[in-house]
């Protein structure tokens, strides 16, 4: 076998074939890559733009080693938020749950029909894979990592080019109730992008990017969530979204709905301080790095 260095080259150009075409220019954040429509299942991806960079939008960026994620579909409904926006995307109201607006949630439960589902082997940015499993055996998430163990695969190597990867993940279909005056459904999911690993670079800035909307109480270094300072100061937020848009030709809004409104799910601090973490752990029941925050 070829040494390692040409091995790694070679897993680098495998990765290159499902990079997306849109620069750094063009997209900014970690994303989701399409809008889903509604009762339509399908594949996704986070889109991964640039490597940690310390909140420095021009210069050096650090290689994207790991990916972890964490998606609002407890079956608690206080591990999740619900949000009813108004037209600027502001919350207006906080909800108990899901259960007026989206079939197949009941009073009282949490968002567990999301039908999430992960996406191993090619067109994923790492071949390591491992689900983010709670108390119940639900897949809540997942993390990904670049390694020997137990596939050999290629960093988001900002060093070599700038580059967009794709971290793939599939969700269920998702219907609006006919009475709901909804007309989306944003789904947030709480993403942590990890270019050092190990107790020696917990004072970092460049050791991972957060993508959150806000601090929790284990992510609350603003130097690891990569907002301009402009947006920082007017305390906007961030989340990695995808956007469920009602099929208003088969679904149409009820009369007295006007234009309608949107909603939006996100992962309580609770579970982002439980989950986005990448443990110290033997395959399979975690990644073999300890990545700290």
């Amino acid at each position: 076998m070829k040494d390692f260095k040409s091995v790694k080259k070679l897993a680098l150009y495998s990765v290159a074939t499902v990079m997306c075409v849109a620069g750094q220019s063009a997209l900014a954040h970690t994303g989701i890559k399409h809008k889903v429509t509604e009762n339509v299942a399908g594949y996704n991806a986070f889109t991964i733009t640039h490597g940690c960079n310390g909140n420095v939008s021009l210069g050096d960026h650090q290689d994207v080693i790991a990916m972890s994620a964490v998606f609002p579909n407890s079956a608690d409904p206080l591990m999740s938020v619900v949000h009813k926006l108004d037209n600027k995307g502001n919350s207006i109201e906080n909800l108990p749950d899901l259960s007026e607006h989206i079939k197949g949630v009941k009073p009282g439960n949490g968002f567990t029909n999301l039908g999430l589902g992960l996406v191993a082997g090619g067109g994923t940015l790492f071949a390591n894979i491992i689900p983010t499993l709670d108390g119940s055996g639900a897949i809540r998430g997942y993390h990904t990592w670049a390694g020997p163990t137990p596939y050999l695969s290629a960093p988001l190597q900002e060093s070599v080019v700038s580059t967009t990867g794709l971290s793939t993940f599939k969700s269920g279909a998702i219907q609006f109730r006919n009475k709901s005056c909804a007309k989306s459904l944003k789904v947030r999911v709480a993403v942590a992008n990890w270019c050092k690993s190990g107790s020696e670079n917990k004072d970092a800035d460049d050791r991972v990017d957060v993508w959150i909307g806000h601090t929790t109480p284990g992510f609350a270094d603003p130097r690891t969530m990569p907002y301009n300072e402009t947006d920082a100061a007017a305390g906007k937020s961030y989340w990695p979204t995808m956007t469920v848009e009602r099929n208003l030709a088969t679904n149409p809004l009820p009369s007295g709905c006007g234009e309608g409104f949107d909603l939006a799910i996100e992962p309580a601090d609770a579970d982002i301080d439980a989950y986005l973490p990448i443990p110290k752990a033997a395959y399979p029941l975690g990644a073999p790095v300890d990545f700290v925050h």
